[in-house]
């Protein structure tokens, strides 16, 4: 006597019930899924635009009232509340690290409000700055960078800074000519400007050693 077949499942007694319509309505399932996933995609796609462009505009206002404004604790706001847009907004403020006076102070609150969020991102774009030939900074604005560089854990940048440290006892020694290649001015009294720059680094070294 043969053995009783195992009863089949659920869902193979619904599919032979229904027969040759079973894959019509899988088909129908699929096509229903996937709308409804393409429908949300395109959605989140929109949503994400939108928020992006609202950034963009917040960015481009608080970037004309950094440029623009002469009061510092305005500046002071408009650039840390840039500063919480993350790396987008490093360019920016490097710029008005730049500019004389009250302005490269906004930028080194700015620069410090994003080291608070984002410290890796500032040991990896400020430490290579020191060494270009670019002549961007001048002497003060070095002293900044150095404070930031040493205050916020940059120890892979020990090597920079200790080749920079070179240059700059060199100025201290009478022999300005590798460092002058990467300030923007003209040292007015070296005798006091270049003895500070190295306590700067010696300090961002020893914070970081």
């Amino acid at each position: 006597m043969e053995a009783a077949a195992p009863p089949k499942s659920l869902p193979a007694r619904v599919l032979g019930w229904m027969g040759a319509e079973a894959p019509k309505l899988i088909a129908s399932i699929v096509v229903l899924v996937l709308g409804f996933w393409i429908k949300d995609s395109v959605d989140l796609a929109i949503k994400q635009r939108q928020l992006d462009l609202s950034y963009t505009k917040e960015m481009l206002g608080l970037l004309q009232k950094l440029t623009e404004e002469e009061d510092l604790d305005k500046l002071r706001n408009s650039a840390v509340v840039l500063a919480s847009f993350g790396e987008p907004a490093l360019p920016a403020l490097l710029m008005e690290l730049r500019r004389p006076g009250l302005h490269a102070l906004a930028a080194v609150w700015g620069l410090e409000a994003m080291a608070v969020r984002e410290p890796q991102t500032l040991c990896r774009v400020l430490p290579p700055l020191l060494l270009k030939r670019n002549r961007h900074y001048d002497i003060g604005a070095h002293r900044e960078l150095l404070g930031l560089i040493g205050d916020n854990g940059c120890r892979k940048a020990l090597p920079q800074l200790r080749r920079y440290r070179d240059f700059v006892d060199a100025a201290v020694a009478g022999k300005p000519a590798e460092l002058g290649q990467r300030l923007r001015d003209e040292v007015a009294a070296p005798a006091e400007a270049y003895p500070r720059l190295k306590q700067a680094v010696d300090e961002a070294i020893t914070n970081l050693e």
